[in-house]
């Protein structure tokens, strides 16, 4: 099948096709949302439903681009329409060096903070269809930008959040983008896939972010663009043996956490970010978890002199975005440190961290999963009106109503995100074991670290637990 679809990349027209249809559905999809506007937040809680954009960006797009990841690697890269317009801006722009602060990642991490405080809890992308497409159109422009900007493809590999989380999910994907034979690699004398003549073609080109694809061993960072198998095979030398060389791989489940490869601190930042994000999408779902959840923020908010809606977005983000994952993330630094199992606390983030990803993943899953079944209904009704402002008015109206889902949904939704959330606490409970190898010797102190797992994933399996199999 692999042999197949490889076969099928290095042909001119793939993945470049995917590339211009899912540009267009882009397009519509921005279109969609430009159609629903209202300032009345009781409308725009049905609204975000019944309009065709924004169920399928946040309902479906979102959730399966996360299952892709996992399962199958930055796949959604592969066919992205924003990789096709940063690379087009970028073969006319500047072509500029990209400065220190952008090579580091931080950029990246603090634009998706940026979506996080401002974009999710401020302006309410994901709940208002008007948002989402300025969202989109933001992301696009600031792709546009970038390009004009910097060399090579800049924007895919060191600004968009989207790629970067999916980057990190990829590493529990079983399917990768390697070299089939290295020592082919290691004996290339034209290494095309890496030339600079050939870095700006829009087709047979040369890797835009930064890789080797001979010494390719993870999954973070290749977009899958296809370009280094394309040039690998138009520009072979006569009588060449074993190419075009690079391709999609089978790798086998989790092998990039549990070869234990550290994170940058800037991906560490990262990733303690979406650990509090995916504690807010779980725990919101549940009327019980969520008044603990909203408990803290709203203390604070109660004791401001004035009220704001985009202060309490601000708040809510700082508590359980940064503030709640870093206390988790602190716990079992501090105790192991107590108890004399020095290691710094940048050390920790970047291999500790690892093990918090596939309880995110996990957890990530478990909401698209919820997501993906609960909006069923809907799509009785939008269809027939795609902006959706006057099937929310006649639901309001109480003048249609949404039929429920059977009941055999509900229990496959109920054991299929039990056994992702489970699975994820097995998984971190085997990073911590490797990273602990790596790091140390045999000795208990370092059992101290197996408290992320044990802390961390309870959150999410007794919610989980009590909202859908007690109560």
């Amino acid at each position: 099948m692999l042999d197949k679809i490889n076969r099928l990349l290095q042909k001119d027209a793939w993945p470049l096709v995917f590339k211009i249809i899912s540009l267009f559905a882009l397009l519509g999809l921005i279109v969609l949302g430009l159609l629903a506007s209202s300032n009345d937040a009781d409308f725009l809680v049905q609204l975000r439903n019944f309009n065709l954009g924004n169920l399928l960006v946040w309902c479906y797009w979102w959730p399966l681009i996360v299952f892709s990841a996992i399962f199958l690697g930055r796949q959604w890269c592969l066919i992205c329409p924003v990789e096709l317009i940063t690379s087009f801006f970028a073969k006319i722009g500047l072509k500029k060096k990209r400065p220190k602060w952008l090579l580091s990642g931080w950029a990246i991490t603090l634009f998706y903070l940026l979506i996080l405080f401002v974009g999710i809890q401020v302006f309410k992308v994901h709940r208002n269809p008007t948002s989402m497409a300025f969202y989109l159109l933001a992301i696009v422009s600031v792709s546009i930008v970038v390009g004009l900007i910097y060399e090579k493809n800049t924007f895919c590999r060191y600004v968009c959040p989207v790629g970067y989380l999916l980057g990190l999910y990829s590493r529990l994907s079983p399917l990768g983008w390697r070299v089939a034979d290295p020592d082919i690699c290691r004996n290339c004398k034209d290494k095309s896939c890496v030339r600079t003549k050939h870095r700006y073609d829009l087709i047979n080109k040369s890797c835009g972010v930064d890789l080797y694809p001979g010494k390719l061993d993870q999954n973070d960072y290749c977009i899958l663009c296809a370009g280094c198998l394309k040039t690998c095979d138009k520009y072979q030398p006569s009588g060449a043996n074993g190419r075009p060389n690079p391709g999609l791989r089978y790798i086998g489940f989790a092998k990039d956490l549990l070869s234990v490869k550290p994170l940058k601190n800037a991906e560490a930042f990262f990733v303690l970010l979406v650990s509090g994000f995916v504690i807010s999408e779980i725990l919101s779902e549940w009327r019980v978890t969520d008044g603990l959840l909203n408990y803290v923020p709203n203390l604070i908010l109660s004791n401001l002199p004035w009220e704001n809606t985009a202060v309490a977005g601000l708040v809510y983000a700082m508590v359980i975005f940064f503030e709640l994952p870093f206390v988790l993330w602190l716990i079992p630094f501090l105790l192991s440190w107590l108890s004399g199992l020095k290691i710094s606390f940048s050390s920790f983030t970047k291999y500790y961290s690892l093990a918090f990803l596939p309880i995110i993943a996990a957890a990530h899953l478990s909401k698209g999963v919820l997501k993906i079944s609960s909006r069923l209904p809907y799509f009785q009704h939008v269809f027939s009106d795609v902006s959706g402002m006057n099937t929310t008015r006649l639901f309001l109206e109480q003048k249609i109503t949404l039929a429920a889902n059977p009941a055999w949904v509900n229990f496959v939704v109920s054991m299929s995100i039990t056994l992702f959330i489970a699975g994820g606490i097995v998984l971190s409970f085997a990073i911590i074991h490797q990273v602990n190898r790596k790091l140390f010797g045999e000795g208990v102190r370092r059992k101290l670290y197996y408290l992320i797992p044990v802390a961390y994933g309870s959150i999410f399996f007794f919610t989980i637990l009590l909202w859908r199999w007690i109560y």
